[in-house]
């Protein structure tokens, strides 16, 4: 992102007190209609102009010897970042990014990886691109390529656990001995013994391949105990410790489990410094463009 400055001499003055008008193109250039300009100006006001700019007093000196020199000059700032920027970057990108991240830190510590089965995809643990698609978003990393950097190291740890788990789900309804344990489990005399009288009772309108494909997925997410809400609930919550084993005693699906186990905790890792990162970069704005990071509810009391 580019922000390219003009100065020139101004056309009224002479050559014994040269005034100057500088054409600022901000971020877009001067041919997208977003200049802005300041005329008249002496030296001493270009130096000043560009040392509030955060131009390095060195490179101020350049510009004013070629200015003499030329009576022209060209160069390229930082793109400009205002309070009105930075409130839209804490508003829709940096403060639910946050959220995010450390919601999704709480999931992964629990071994929770939100895995469906319909979708093959983890649903609460995403990459950050995909789940935050506003401009401001994309602003922020062009500007901010460690940020940008971070995103891309959080999301490939994300498609590398959504893939494995994907395969461990697999491997567990491909897996004969699984299926036998959960026919074993649903069998009459033990659904009978849960209270329950038919298999629809507990998994609705599933076919039987669906069924498998649902304890798996409760199996690779270790789901813990149901509420009584969900009619697979007392089906699960009297055979979960039983069946959570089959991600260690099963062939294959043990293999599966093992090449799983420590990409969850990389991904924490990741996005507990990238949750640092995003806080660290919203302080420093919020104390340099005086922006709270939160706009708080102002009520009148009496």
């Amino acid at each position: 992102m580019l922000r390219v400055v003009y100065i020139q001499r101004s056309a009224e003055t002479g050559t014994d007190a040269p005034r100057y008008d500088v054409i600022d193109a901000g971020r877009y250039g001067e041919e997208a209609g977003f200049a802005e300009t300041a005329n008249s100006m002496t030296q001493s006001d270009v130096a000043e102009w560009f040392a509030r700019e955060g131009l390095p007093f060195a490179a101020v000196g350049r510009v004013l010897a070629e200015l003499s020199e030329k009576g022209t000059a060209q160069l390229q700032l930082p793109p400009r970042i205002g309070p009105r920027i930075v409130r839209a970057w804490f508003d829709t990108v940096l403060n639910p990014l946050i959220e995010y991240v450390e919601s999704e830190i709480v999931l992964l510590e629990r071994k929770n990886w939100t895995y469906s089965f319909g979708a093959r995809t983890l649903e609460l643990i995403r990459p950050i691109r995909q789940s935050f698609h506003n401009a401001n978003f994309e602003q922020i990393l062009q500007m901010n390529a460690p940020l940008s950097a971070n995103i891309e190291t959080h999301d490939a740890a994300v498609e590398r656990l959504s893939a494995a788990v994907a395969s461990l789900h697999e491997a567990l309804v491909s897996s004969r001995d699984f299926v036998q344990l959960c026919d074993s489990l649903l069998a009459p005399e033990n659904l009978s013994r849960l209270g329950v009288r038919e298999l629809s009772d507990v998994f609705g309108a599933y076919p039987p391949s669906g069924r498998y494909h649902l304890i798996a997925q409760y199996v690779v997410n270790g789901t813990g105990e149901l509420p009584p809400h969900y009619s697979t609930a007392r089906f699960w919550n009297e055979n979960r410790e039983h069946l959570l084993k089959s991600l260690t005693s099963l062939p294959n699906v043990r293999e599966h489990f093992a090449s799983t186990a420590p990409l969850g905790p990389h991904l924490t890792s990741v996005s507990r410094t990238l949750a640092l990162q995003v806080k660290k970069l919203r302080q420093e704005l919020s104390l340099q463009y005086d922006v709270p990071i939160i706009l708080g509810n102002h009520k009148r009391t009496a």
